[in-house]
């Protein structure tokens, strides 16, 4: 199910904040407005009660209470919804402004002083209070009298008043979500048109940015992150691209001596020996191509943060010493000496690890001085970063070199494009297990020195298959 769209949400949370806002208001309203009908009616009958007591106070002879009946009904003209009871202390009617089954429910049922009572007969309803009035006279003795305030008119009004609430919240409910979607529609117009234009980049218009002056400060970040990706894209076909030429450019040659070797020996009637050479030359060749295919499927792995293997505890200084054994009859050819110094240990892939320094001591001693020496320098900072520095006397790489020395198939000698010595791959397979394990490589050239420096981090990050 896909999810609503943004505009959708964007409506329908304003429209349901309004609603919830406006709900909440109207409630506020509807109790304010009963509350005001409450106090008013509280009033007016609060003023019968007194007026009754009043009407009571002034009779002095049972002559005198005889006309309180009168009196009270001339006291509620042009007040049909007040009703007046009367009772005497037997409980019998004096007097009732009601009708007889109301004035029966009171006689039954007397009212509460001080607390006003809500109670409905038949479709109507109504809100009283009571007390007792001492007449003063043996002969009449104490009075109950209870006043009522017909109050139906007020409930009509205020269920008229609620349903209008309850229909205008929900009509500009709507409306504010109507409201709502076109602006969400119109705010988001900025991003519309931000993905128009990074829909309009293509793999062969890669070159091209989305103009960061014309994004809303909002969009300035996206905008940014897909600059930055688009460069990274344009970097990596670039690379891609020349990566493609240049093993291109390195399978033809082995291939051509190849297609070469099978067609003189075509050519004519050889003997075994013969055969026997040209299959060994063909083998070579074989081998140069397998060797580049694995150096290039380990180059791929390493570019994706993989390597074959469980990393585990290496100890550097073993691995160097078992490389120094290895290299030491090459190196004394040469005259060269190699010597290490110091000790470090890291979790890592150890093959890979010796690999990648077998490469740099591999590359120092083929280009280091005759009667020089290639040191191996291990440290361990406070930290725990791990340095290493592979370092030999020689011939120093222009300046212009090091900024490509570790690409692939790059040699900084192009005397050297055809020689035995590799696929240009050494020094980028070296870079790229260092930088797997959290680490990372650079070179320095100069005064007849040249250094490879790995540094290693305190608690480097490593991914396997």
């Amino acid at each position: 199910m896909r999810p609503p769209s943004i505009t959708l949400r964007i409506a329908l949370m304003f429209a349901a904040a309004s609603g919830l806002i406006l709900f909440a208001a109207g409630l506020w309203i509807s109790s304010m407005v009963v509350r005001h009908f409450e106090e008013q009616d509280l009033v007016e009958i609060r003023g019968k009660l007194e007026l009754v007591r009043n009407l009571v106070e002034t009779k002095a002879t049972p002559a005198d209470f005889d006309r309180l009946p009168t009196e009270l009904a001339r006291a509620l003209v042009g007040h049909h919804e007040l009703g007046i009871v009367l009772l005497d202390s037997g409980g019998d009617i004096l007097f009732a402004s009601l009708g007889e089954r109301l004035a029966e429910t009171l006689r039954s049922h007397p009212l509460p002083g001080n607390v006003p009572t809500e109670f409905k007969d038949s479709e109507r309803g109504y809100r009283g209070m009571g007390m007792r009035l001492d007449s003063g006279m043996p002969a009449v003795g104490e009075l109950r009298v209870g006043v009522l305030l017909d109050i139906t008119h007020h409930e009509h009004f205020l269920a008229d008043l609620r349903r209008t609430l309850w229909l205008a919240i929900g009509v500009v409910a709507v409306g504010m979500g109507v409201l709502g979607w076109f602006v969400a529609r119109s705010g988001l117009l900025p991003i519309r048109r931000l993905t128009h234009r990074i829909t309009a980049v293509a793999p062969t218009r890669l070159a091209e940015r989305v103009p960061q002056d014309d994004v809303a400060p909002e969009l300035q970040q996206l905008a940014q992150a897909f600059n930055a990706m688009l460069q990274r894209l344009e970097d990596g076909y670039r690379r891609l691209s020349e990566f493609s030429s240049d093993i291109a450019h390195e399978l033809r040659t082995p291939l051509a001596n190849l297609r070469t070797q099978a067609e003189v020996t075509l050519g004519k009637d050889r003997s075994e020996a013969e055969y026997r050479d040209l299959l060994h030359s063909t083998l070579e060749e074989v081998d140069r191509l397998s060797r580049m295919v694995d150096d290039m499927l380990l180059l791929a792995k390493a570019d994706d943060g993989r390597l074959p293997g469980e990393p585990g505890p290496v100890a550097l200084h073993r691995e160097v010493d078992a490389l120094i054994d290895f290299f030491e009859a090459l190196a004394e050819d040469r005259g060269i000496r190699l010597r290490r110094s110091g000790e470090a240990s890291l979790s890592g892939h150890g093959p890979m690890l010796r690999r990648a320094l077998a490469n740099l001591v591999a590359n120092a001693v083929r280009h280091a001085d005759p009667d020089s020496v290639v040191s191996i320098d291990l440290a361990t900072s406070t930290a725990g970063g791990i340095t290493v520095e592979v370092t030999n006397r020689g011939a120093d790489i222009p300046a212009t070199a090091l900024p490509r020395l570790f690409d692939r198939f790059y040699r900084a000698d192009p005397s050297r494009q055809r020689s035995s010595e590799g696929a240009g791959l050494g020094l980028a397979i070296a870079q790229a297990i260092v930088r797997v394990h959290g680490g990372d490589i650079r070179a320095t050239s100069a005064a007849g020195t040249t250094r490879f420096t790995c540094q290693f981090d305190p608690q480097p990050s490593q991914r396997t298959d």
